[in-house]
């Protein structure tokens, strides 16, 4: 029986500390795992994320009240189809805000949907602050904190449940993953050409760990199922 799908929604309260990196890899992996996503990105006028999935990806002017209503009522009018949004830290307070007026949480599970919110905990303590609020306020039923080792976290050890940790990649690879022709997908699946050989390595090990704490949503999320069930 397949998962039900889920709205991924990648945030931060802090710009530039690789939330589109986390989305193209979480993309990605969603369709390695026989998945159908589409994508929000929310990064108007950039389009950063749609430059890498140009057909699954819709760019959103979240600023205006017509681009709120597209994101929101495209998700809740066309089930059966996970949903990655790549929110700007720059917006994170009023999609919080949008979500809690239309009753994200509650009207995206009555449409059989799982939320899952991806935060990067930025290096400040106060990131840590605003997570906690983020997930008050979005109600996911899985909150997944994030640790970029480049830019530094705030995240302590011992958080439970699922926590994912992006590895640093260096300014020469940094450059190679960057470029939208590259893809991720195609890296993972044996396409390593356009990689020099001795960043291969440093690629694998970023993404084998990102992956890894991937795999670990669906149980997470399944057993969340559960409580909710028998409580």
């Amino acid at each position: 029986m397949p998962a039900p799908p889920t709205v991924f929604i990648v945030c931060s309260d802090q710009a530039r500390n690789g939330k589109t990196l986390l989305a193209r890899v979480l993309v990605d992996f969603l369709l390695l795992e026989g998945r159908d996503p589409f994508c929000f990105d929310l990064s108007h006028p950039e389009a950063v994320l749609r430059g890498y999935f140009p057909g699954r990806t819709a760019l959103i002017d979240f600023t205006m009240p017509e681009g709120q209503a597209r994101v929101f009522d495209t998700m809740l009018t066309r089930a059966g189809r996970d949903y990655v949004i790549d929110l700007p830290a720059r917006l994170l307070a009023g999609f919080c805000e949008a979500a809690a007026e239309r009753g994200l949480a509650a009207r995206a599970r009555e449409k059989d949907f799982r939320l899952a919110s991806l935060y990067i905990v930025d290096r400040d303590e106060k990131s840590l602050g605003t997570a906690v609020a983020v997930e008050e306020i979005l109600v996911p039923d899985i909150f997944v904190p994030v640790a970029n080792r480049l830019v530094g976290s705030a995240l302590p050890d011992g958080v439970p449940g699922p926590v994912l940790v992006m590895e640093r990649l260096d300014d020469e690879l940094h450059g190679v993953v960057s470029n939208r022709r590259f893809s991720l997908r195609a890296f993972m699946l044996g396409e390593e050409t356009d990689v020099p050989v001795r960043q291969r390595i440093g690629l694998k090990n970023f993404l084998h760990g990102l992956v890894t704490g991937m795999r670990e949503f669906e149980p997470a999320l399944s057993l969340q199922a559960l409580r909710e069930t028998s409580s």
